[in-house]
């Protein structure tokens, strides 16, 4: 905008000096062209800023390393093309909370393409920053306030771990007090008054010498458990979610409901309960919005 409005000077100043020296029409029709240009360029520029209007537009979902354009709409109705925008946008990821402006210029009616870094998993936020609007004469600009924001969640690949999951050891065997008095399996306790006189276990009182109650017991199965440990080196983070993603998956397959507990450093564990592959995708888009703690220095 300095330079445009630089050269108009010397260009209106160069023009008075022409018509001082020749006062004919053509040097009237020079200095009036000049003195119109800044009413024109006000104009436009006012009209442009009224009318102009900002699309942001993404895909939802990509995996890492493809593809991925943010497309940034720019519409004028009735005159386009008489401004140029200058439009910042601010990219910030969520799980280490980096952010990252990029400026685009456009003119008229437009779509521009801004390619989204996909090497890592995470949730990314595109929000307009600000918007300037220039008259096509380059010497007036005003801000232009829009909101409008968008979020594309890139996905971890799965990776199959070094050890394929057994499922027999992932199966939590615990017992639980059962309601039916016919099983083999029973704990002992003391007795409490109401209890039934057959439930008393004769040889555990004598050597109590105080009266002992069987309790029936059943086996039940408890949740598989599948550990995620955030770190700030994202390619470690990037191979356990792969290595989890897969596990999870692998256990849906065989119907075994399991559980995702994730352990942030310094911070209270947050666990998922995983029964189908829609829990499955509600904790991932969880996880991958979640801030990454900074992790304290041990001290020696």
């Amino acid at each position: 905008m300095f330079k445009n409005r630089f050269l108009y000077i010397v260009a209106l100043l160069g023009t008075a000096a022409f018509f001082l020296f020749y006062q004919q029409w053509l040097a009237w029709f020079c200095l009036g062209i000049l003195l119109l240009i800044p009413v024109l360029s006000l104009i436009m520029c006012l009209f442009s800023r009224g009318v102009y209007q900002l699309f942001l537009t993404t895909p939802r979902n990509v995996k890492m390393g493809d593809k991925a354009i943010l497309k940034i709409k720019v519409s004028q109705k009735y005159l386009p093309g008489l401004s140029i925008s200058r439009v910042d946008i601010l990219a910030t990821e969520k799980m280490t909370g980096n952010t990252k402006t990029y400026r685009v210029f456009a003119q008229g009616e437009t779509e521009v393409g801004i390619p989204i870094d996909t090497t890592h998993c995470g949730a990314f936020r595109m929000e307009v920053k600000s918007v300037k609007v220039y008259d096509l004469f380059g010497l007036f600009c005003t801000k232009k306030n829009v909101k409008n924001a968008c979020e594309v969640l890139i996905q971890p690949i799965r990776r199959i771990p070094e050890a394929i999951p057994d499922l027999n050891g992932f199966k939590a065997k615990t017992l639980r007090r059962s309601q039916s008095p016919y099983t083999e399996i029973y704990d002992v306790r003391d007795y409490v008054i109401g209890d039934p006189i057959k439930n008393i276990h004769w040889k555990a009182s004598a050597k109590k010498d105080a009266l002992m109650v069987k309790e029936p017991q059943e086996e039940c199965f408890g949740h598989a458990r599948v550990f995620l440990e955030f770190s700030e080196d994202r390619d470690i983070f990037d191979r356990r979610m792969g290595e989890l993603l897969f596990t999870s998956d692998y256990f849906l397959k065989k119907e075994l409901p399991h559980k995702i507990r994730v352990l942030p450093p310094m911070r209270r564990e947050i666990a998922f309960d995983i029964q189908s592959q829609r829990d499955l995708d509600k904790a991932v888009i969880r996880i991958l919005n979640m801030k990454i703690p900074k992790e304290e220095p041990d001290e020696t």
